[in-house]
């Protein structure tokens, strides 16, 4: 009985499966969220606080490899400056990604402990709600960090 071309599909199939396993990077299948040269201020109307925070602690919601991608988490961190809301610089804040969103091929956000980001949240008070795809988080290393900043603040006032 021929077997045709089936070892040789089942063997690229195994292979990139492998390569998956092997370098996640290289299989990646999420989009990371494009940065527009101007905050689009109409985006902030969607959120009830927007702060610079510096984030001093992230707990996961999941087991250290139990996700590929970064999994919902909760944070504490610190406001460094207000944009929107009533916190003010020097206040802690606490967070946490909200559940049931949809992916549709998004990566979701990822925040490192001892950075600084431009934060849009919702909900009040003791943990705010970060939406855990789709948000135009930024961190303060990025070079759209200064401008997205001058955007929010002429908005604000």
């Amino acid at each position: 009985m021929p077997t045709g071309p089936r070892p040789f599909l089942s063997l690229i199939s195994l292979s990139l499966v492998v390569t998956a396993l092997l370098s996640p990077s290289i299989a990646r299948a999420c989009k990371d969220r494009q940065y527009p040269a101007t905050f689009p201020v109409a985006e902030l109307r969607g959120y009830a606080h927007a702060y610079v925070v510096r984030v001093n602690r992230l707990t996961s919601a999941a087991a250290v490899g139990q996700s590929q991608y970064s999994p919902p988490f909760s944070f504490e961190g610190m406001v460094m400056r207000t944009i929107k809301g009533p916190r003010l610089a020097g206040d802690v804040i606490r967070g946490a990604t909200t559940s049931g969103e949809e992916a549709s091929a998004r990566c979701p956000i990822s925040l490192e402990e001892g950075k600084t980001y431009l934060l849009m949240l919702n909900g009040s008070g003791s943990t705010y709600a970060l939406p855990r795809y789709g948000s135009l988080y930024v961190s303060a290393d990025r070079p759209e960090f200064e401008g997205y900043l001058a955007d929010l603040t002429k908005e604000s006032h």
